[in-house]
């Protein structure tokens, strides 16, 4: 074989090994489209044997390939933002039924994120919400009107959390900044569990305190300012006791 011959077989075969290892790359990247059908199977299968008798109320999605695994959104026909996945990688299938469908995590995140924004919007207070419980430590009737997002800021399952600040420190100052904020809340018909209100010093803004369960109860209560001289004095009386006010100062400050 002379040497023009032998460089062309060389070229040849060189060219031919690039050609492989594209044609497995291609087929790499492209394989899991070639399994889609093969893992809906399996995804309708599991489906079937361990959800059977809520499938009617479920909405199956289709599966994609994502982070090296299939992965397929099984959704709540009440509520599309109530759902699960389910995971299919090493030929095992995985799910997050228990933590976002049973308890409603991501379900709960959101529904906490459309209520802050519902409320500030509102009232112009900023409101951190808190959810109070999992989804499924609630009854039937409640967990219903969750999943069906009906009135939620009327419903008292959740706890409002906002900060107020005064120029005069004193008893009689707080009350009535408390008592007004939860009248803005009132106002429009915002019913949490309770309220915890921060409440800090214009003066001095490293002195704050951390109200904590308080209740609409509080702008009727003819003790409330006596409450709320107790928490400044540090005394943690009987009376914070019955209504079940929990405080403590934030930043070092107060006493």
């Amino acid at each position: 074989m002379n040497k023009q011959n032998q460089l062309l077989l060389e070229r040849g075969i060189f060219f031919f090994i690039i050609a492989i290892i594209f044609s497995i790359i291609i087929i790499s990247e492209k394989a899991h489209v070639i399994f889609l059908p093969k893992v809906q199977k399996k995804f309708d299968s599991y489906i079937e044997t361990n959800y059977a008798s809520m499938k009617k109320s479920l909405t199956i999605n289709k599966p994609n390939y994502n982070n090296s695994s299939f992965q397929a959104k099984i959704v709540s026909k009440e509520n599309k933002n109530y759902f699960f996945y389910l995971y299919y990688k090493n030929h095992k299938i995985k799910d997050t039924y228990q933590e976002d469908y049973v308890q409603g995590k991501t379900f709960l995140q959101h529904i906490k994120k459309e209520l802050e924004k519902e409320i500030t919007n509102k009232t112009s207070l900023s409101s951190k919400i808190t959810i109070l419980s999992s989804l499924d430590q609630y009854t039937e009737k409640v967990k219903e009107r969750i999943i069906k997002e009906e009135n939620l800021s009327q419903l008292k399952f959740y706890k409002i959390e906002t900060e107020k600040t005064i120029k005069d420190w004193n008893s009689k100052e707080i009350t009535n900044e408390i008592i007004k904020t939860i009248g803005v809340y009132q106002e429009k018909k915002i019913s949490p569990k309770s309220f915890t209100i921060i409440i800090t010093n214009q003066q001095e803004i490293t002195e704050s305190i951390k109200i904590e369960n308080l209740t609409e109860d509080f702008m009727n209560n003819k003790q409330s300012n006596q409450i709320i001289n107790d928490i400044l004095n540090d005394n943690n009386s009987n009376l914070l006791k019955q209504n079940n006010i929990t405080y403590h100062f934030l930043n070092e400050g107060g006493k």
